[in-house]
């Protein structure tokens, strides 16, 4: 992928600033503060990863089917990730995007017809792809779609074993599809039956030590699994709120490395950022903390993903209500909000 030169000026002037991104101790990224706002045309990030390796955060360009990478330092987006046959066609909407353990890039680029009709209408492939930022490669992709015959879709999320081990949450209706670290095997490993695709299940999952611990649409609770298991089995995580939905638009998750595992950031596209606890960090059981309300909801903003940039916790903000620019295949938005939750995540949890 080559740089446009307006993207090169960027990137030098990213390069000039990277000697201060780092902690004292340079194991970690510096972090950011306050609110920020991202200028980025059609950017519409359906979910987030930051890279650790090169303090820089990937956004998912949900509509033009793309990777944003976003320098929070400088406050630009730098690099537009492209996927040939893929990226600009119509049908296709990019969503999970995760940094593996290997250092590589997974990205997921569904058909979007699952979501834009609540699983009405499941046709169209979905791909799990991977990309290495270094050689600034694809290395390969797998048509997850073909694994269950078209029947389960609404691909949304990713997490990865220690190995390098891919596993896709899908959400018409719940499933989790396995993919080796090689792409020498794929398999469904997990399955809702009977397939009621018009079920909104799993939504987002998070991996800590040999769970696998997965968000649930249908019921709004947590779900765990062992990532070993040669099948998928799900287990109900007991929540002090009961059989009370945490939440009934749920969409991405992350365990913030600043709370060591003990914190669970769930968003909900209504109500905002979920926060949960489990005071050993094994999530056996966990607390439901509180919510942290979306700030932009009454501009139509939805809350879709959380993001952790040094020490400081942000959440994502998607526009789907937004009427296409004609022409293109997104609407006419360039600002696109980041808000700081970093202190009432702390207030919650005191």
């Amino acid at each position: 992928m080559r740089l446009s030169s307006s993207l090169l000026l960027l990137s030098a002037s990213a390069a000039t600033a990277y000697a201060n991104r780092h902690s004292d101790s340079g194991s970690h990224c510096a972090s950011i503060s306050g609110d920020k706002t991202i200028n980025s045309f059609q950017l519409y990030p359906e979910n987030a990863a930051f890279d650790e390796s090169r303090c820089s955060v990937y956004f998912s360009s949900v509509y033009n089917a793309t990777v944003a990478v976003w320098d929070p330092y400088v406050n630009a987006v730098i690099d537009s990730i492209k996927f040939k046959g893929l990226s600009g066609d119509p049908i296709l909407h990019a969503s999970g995007v995760r940094v593996d353990p290997l250092g590589r890039l997974s990205v997921i680029i569904d058909a979007g017809a699952a979501f834009d009709t609540e699983g009405q209408d499941i046709s169209g492939d979905n791909f799990l792809v991977k990309y290495d930022p270094k050689t600034r490669r694809e290395l390969w992709r797998r048509n997850l779609t073909a694994i269950t015959n078209g029947v389960y879709s609404g691909y949304q999320d990713i997490e990865h074993d220690e190995h390098g081990n891919t596993f896709v949450i899908g959400t018409f209706p719940s499933s989790i599809i396995r993919v080796s670290a090689d792409n020498k095997q794929a398999s469904a490993w997990y399955l809702a039956t009977p397939p009621d695709h018009t079920k909104h299940g799993f939504t987002g999952a998070v991996s800590v030590g040999d769970s696998l611990i997965v968000t649930d649409n249908t019921d709004g609770q947590l779900y765990q699994f062992n990532k070993r298991d040669n099948q998928g089995k799900a287990s109900k995580i007991p929540l002090n709120s009961g059989k009370t939905p945490i939440g009934q638009g749920l969409d991405g998750a992350i365990l913030p490395p600043l709370y060591h595992g003990t914190v669970l950031l769930v968003s909900d596209n209504t109500n905002g950022t979920i926060v949960l606890h489990s005071a050993d960090g094994k999530w056996n059981k966990a607390r439901n903390v509180g919510t942290i309300a979306n700030k932009h909801l009454a501009a139509g903003g939805s809350t879709v993903a959380s993001l952790q940039i040094g020490s400081s916790l942000y959440s994502v903000s998607e526009y789907f209500g937004d009427e296409k620019v004609k022409g293109t295949l997104a609407g006419n938005r360039t600002q696109f909000p980041l808000t700081d939750i970093t202190k009432q995540i702390a207030d919650l949890l005191k």
